[in-house]
This record gives structure tokens, C-alpha cells and sequence, in this order.
């Protein structure tokens, strides 16, 4: 960037942008069998009492391995507060049983996208949704400024690319930033605010992850970039209460990003 007043907004994809969720348990769900070959024969769509506990837990997720550890504690039918309390322990624990690395297990999650996108690619689009108004609030900010805006996500970059393209969102190539690339969001952040003219005070952050920004916010250097929590996103009760006693971090409304977004306020 030229001018120290231009910024740089770094956005979240799922629980910002797209709401994946019921997605994501279907192809958790199509993922277990892949993972644990004596669960072959559940067939492609699980019950709806199976996904709305899954979109329910949905913001233990960090990463998308984790999304077939979720399938498969729901499965195995453990009730919610053990799924909340222990679900970091039982995630390494069933990966271990699994005998798989992470990244083996979101090469599997990833050829079970790959499997539905190529099968029924208009069956696969339909179960994910952007949230309203962000998609015409993305494409003012580009057509403003098509250097202004990146996306950082743990999602793989080819399924979050087929939705942008699906939505006409004008993202160019270069500001997808992925799970393959294998890089925390505050390391990119680091490297951002050395590109930028105005250092980390010319970068913003909107994030529906506490974690993530919690790890921002602890990084040396990174102490003047704005950090907005979307509170529309994969939040637990408790991490609304632990932010609102956050002076550092922001929160967001919908409504209010949708605006701040396409008019250059944010």
C-alpha cells in the first residue's frame, strides 16, 4: 500500500462470511468411514438429530480434522457436556485410536468434499449459505480497493475459493490465504503489517474465533492491530463472556460489519 491511510482488512471465511456448518457435518459424517472402515454402510446423510447436535457444537472446531472427531463423539452418542468439557483430550485421543496424523485426516475430510463437489456440485453449494449482506458488502470493498481485503482461513483453499466464484465474489487469487499454506493467522498478520505503509496500525482483523484473537493479541508487535470479534459466528456462551471482558477486542454486529465493510469504515 501506497498510503499510510490505506488499510488492510483481513477477514475470517467460516462463521464471518459463510456459515458452513451443515456442510460440514454432512461431510463430517461421509468423512467416518473413510477414517474408521468398520463405520461403512452409514450411508451419505446423517439423521437430523445428528446434525443439529453437530452445528450446535460447531464452535469447538478449530481445524478441519476435528470436524470427523465431532461426527464421531456424536456417534458414539456422548452427551453434550462431555463433548464441551473434554473435547481438545478426546480429539488427540480418537485421532491416536485412528492411527492418522492431522494432516492425514484433512486429506480424508478433503477427498470427501472433493467426492461431493465432483458428484453434485449443486448439492454441495446449496449446503452452505453466506450470511446475509456479505457478500454485496465484500464486493464494494473490492471493487473500492482490490488490495484492501484478504481472506484468512483454516478452511482448504479450493472449496473456499468454488464459493466465492459461486457467489461472483471478485476475490483475486492472490488474497486467499488457506489451511495448505500451514500458517497461524497472527504469523500472517506479521508479515502483512511489513507490506503495509502504516505497519500493524494499517491492518484489521474480524474473527469469529476468540482463540485466534486471544493468540493476536498476546503476539509482540501486533499490539496496534484492530480486532473485531463477529459475534454472528461460532461463538460459545462462554467465549461471549470471556470477550466482553476484553477491552482490546471489538465486537460486531452483523449489520454493522456488512456497513463498515462495503463503505471503508471498518
Amino acid at each position: 500500500m501506497a498510503d499510510a491511510e490505506q488499510r488492510l482488512i483481513a477477514l475470517d471465511f467460516d462463521g464471518v462470511l459463510c456459515d458452513s456448518a451443515g456442510e460440514t457435518a454432512v461431510a463430517a459424517w461421509r468423512t467416518l468411514p473413510r477414517v474408521w472402515p468398520a463405520l461403512a454402510g452409514l450411508g451419505d446423510e446423517p439423521a437430523p438429530a445428528f446434525t443439529a447436535r453437530f452445528i450446535r457444537h460447531r464452535p469447538l472446531i478449530e481445524t478441519g480434522w476435528q470436524t470427523v472427531i465431532l461426527a464421531r463423539l456424536i456417534l458414539l452418542e456422548a452427551d453434550d457436556h462431555h463433548v464441551t468439557s473434554r473435547f481438545a483430550l478426546e480429539a488427540d485421543a480418537l485421532r491416536a485410536d485412528a492411527g492418522l496424523t492431522p494432516g492425514e485426516m484433512v486429506e480424508l475430510f478433503g477427498q470427501t468434499r472433493d467426492h461431493w463437489l465432483a458428484a453434485d456440485p449443486d448439492g454441495w453449494l446449496a449446503r452452505n449459505r453466506f450470511y446475509p449482506g456479505v457478500m454485496a458488502a465484500l464486493t464494494a470493498a473490492l471493487r473500492r480497493d482490490p488490495d484492501g481485503v484478504v481472506i484468512l482461513t483454516t478452511k482448504q483453499e479450493r472449496f473456499t475459493r468454488q464459493l466465492l466464484e459461486h457467489a461472483g465474489v471478485p476475490l483475486p487469487a492472490e488474497r486467499l490465504y488457506g489451511l495448505e499454506r500451514r500458517r497461524a493467522k497472527e504469523d500472517w498478520l506479521a508479515e502483512f503489517a511489513g507490506r503495509q505503509a502504516g505497519g500493524t496500525a494499517a491492518l484489521t482483523l474480524v474473527e469469529d474465533r476468540l482463540d485466534t484473537l486471544l493468540r493476536v493479541a498476546a503476539r509482540p508487535g501486533l499490539d496496534a492491530v484492530r480486532l473485531y470479534l463477529a459475534d454472528w459466528g461460532y461463538l460459545t456462551a462462554a467465549d461471549r463472556d470471556r470477550a466482553a471482558t476484553l477491552a482490546r477486542l471489538q465486537p460486531l454486529t452483523l449489520a454493522v460489519f456488512c456497513r463498515r465493510l462495503a463503505d471503508g469504515t471498518l
